[in-house]
């Protein structure tokens, strides 16, 4: 419906209530319908209606994100670590973008954040892990360009699953896992269980914390870790 006197040119107003109406499509019940709004509240509502379809395609395939590391000979999935406690940004020579980790202006712009809305969502939280502990990362790359003097070569793709270990007793120690995580498209492809293999590997893991989702108590009746050291 359109404004009475509305200043708003036709061609203006029918391009965004049809971007409006295409990115409803997989924003769930948590924008208004156009058809219910002026065009007004439309281009009002319309960032809202954009946040909420990144965040729907970041459960989906995972945010965008962008690293440097030497180049691979083939395009399957990376493990990456961003260590936020003791502020390590590079590890086994894969560096993340600083956008991908700190956002333009801040945390809540990074493709981390976004990961850890998505997770918050689908696991029902009532809050997203924040800036702390050490996170496993799997990377999909789908691009890359160009080296620098050393060699690397930058890549971006998609941040497609995590896990976040913490030293809960401050003992120098990583032993616990607080969260796990994979985007649905990525699910059945072995992303947890890499994740979690790894973690194990690097760190003395003995706990993963709970409450657990339905799948997710699934998941670690079929990948159980030794909690006995």
């Amino acid at each position: 419906m359109a404004d009475e006197n509305s200043p708003v040119a036709p061609e203006v107003e029918m391009a965004f209530r049809a971007a409006h109406r295409a990115l409803e499509a997989v924003c769930d019940d948590r924008v208004l319908s156009e058809e219910r709004m002026t065009i007004s509240q439309v281009i009002f509502q319309f960032p809202v209606v954009v946040d909420e379809a990144n965040c729907a395609a970041a459960a989906q395939i995972g945010p965008l994100i962008g690293w440097r590391s030497l180049p691979k000979d083939d395009w399957e999935p990376v493990i990456a670590l961003h260590d936020f406690d003791n502020d390590v940004h590079c590890v086994d020579g894969i560096e993340l973008d600083r956008r991908s980790v700190e956002g333009l202006d801040d945390w809540y712009d990074s493709s981390l954040y976004q990961a850890a809305r998505a997770y918050r969502r689908a696991a029902g939280w009532d809050t997203a892990p924040g800036e702390g502990g050490i996170w496993l990362l799997m990377l999909a790359p789908d691009s890359h360009s160009g080296g620098g003097e050393d060699e690397r070569v930058h890549y971006s793709g998609n941040l497609v699953g995590f896990v976040i270990v913490h030293d809960r007793d401050e003992d120098g120690i990583y032993e616990s896992v607080a969260h796990i995580w994979t985007a649905s498209s990525w699910r059945r492809r072995k992303v947890a269980q890499r994740l979690l293999a790894e973690a194990q590997k690097r760190f003395s893991i003995v706990e993963i914390e709970g409450p657990y989702t339905e799948d997710g108590s699934a998941f670690l009746k079929a990948c159980p870790i030794d909690q006995s050291t």
